[in-house]
């Protein structure tokens, strides 16, 4: 039975028309964890709002091997509860796990790394940690290349070992009932998934440091080249993926390279008026 999270302490917009609701209960029935995730979107530019409780399992044994990251990942987990197969990292603008988020710059972060915009979870001597907020200005219900409708989350060990994982639900997209219960059906909204996931990096590379933008200089060295920036609800409540190409200097060498990149869209895309 699905256990509603609380609201105390969450923040609350007065006015909204449209509010858009998606969760996932993330579970290792294994390892006794229980975690739920709540997100809820609007219409109007505003960041979206995550909501995120751990109820069991989250231990500050080492063994464990805290702090656990925690992530949407691109694909649905299968009956089987397989973790494996939720595949990689949600990453339209494909920034990949080499580039390192940095908190202080967003808009460079996989889009999908909520525990790398948004901080690790810590673990407890109980393993419970109490509800918490926080907003995401990245974070979008659509376009289906950028949703989080129909994919998943995995929480991690330090090691990358993946711990415990579920499926987000909504009413949405028909993996939800309208009492947002899950109907273990596929998302009606996301339908275009890998069949594979990303190779590991060979290299994993720290272009920011802190709430400093780094030197371009610095930035020409590095061995891979920047994505190009994420466009934050506020800049474009709806956007088109596309490619772009343009000459950028990484490695020390001026190239010529093809990237994802963000369009606006303008509407207010689907979803109710």
């Amino acid at each position: 039975m699905s256990m509603p999270i609380p609201r105390v302490g969450y923040p609350v917009r007065a006015g909204c028309a449209v509010e858009l609701h998606a969760k996932a209960e993330i579970q290792n029935p294994m390892l006794g964890i229980d975690a739920r995730l709540e997100f809820v979107g609007t219409k109007d530019g505003e960041p979206t709002l995550v909501m995120v409780r751990v109820l069991k399992g989250l231990t500050n044994d080492p063994t464990l091997g805290g702090p656990f990251g925690y992530h949407i990942h691109t694909n649905p987990i299968p009956s089987s509860g397989n973790c494996t197969q939720a595949f990689g990292h949600h990453d339209p603008l494909n920034v990949t796990e080499s580039i390192v988020c940095d908190p202080a710059f967003p808009q460079f972060c996989q889009i999908g790394d909520l525990s790398g915009k948004h901080g690790e979870l810590n673990g407890t001597s109980d393993g419970k940690i109490a509800t918490f907020g926080y907003s995401d200005a990245y974070l979008r219900f659509f376009p289906q290349t950028h949703s989080l409708l129909g994919r998943s989350i995995v929480i991690h060990s330090s090691n990358g070992t993946r711990l415990a994982c579920g499926n987000i639900t909504s009413d949405l997209d028909g993996t939800a009932d309208a009492a947002r219960n899950p109907t273990f059906k596929s998302s009606n909204f996301t339908r275009d998934y890998p069949t594979s996931g990303p190779l590991r990096p060979l290299q994993f590379v720290i272009p920011f440091n802190g709430a400093t933008m780094t030197d371009p200089a610095i930035i020409e060295t590095l061995p891979y080249p920047l994505p190009v920036p994420a466009l934050s609800l506020a800049e474009a409540l709806n956007v088109e993926l596309k490619t772009v190409t343009r000459s950028v200097k990484f490695a020390n060498t001026q190239q010529d390279i093809t990237q994802p990149s963000e369009r606006k869209v303008d509407g207010s895309g689907p979803f109710g008026q």
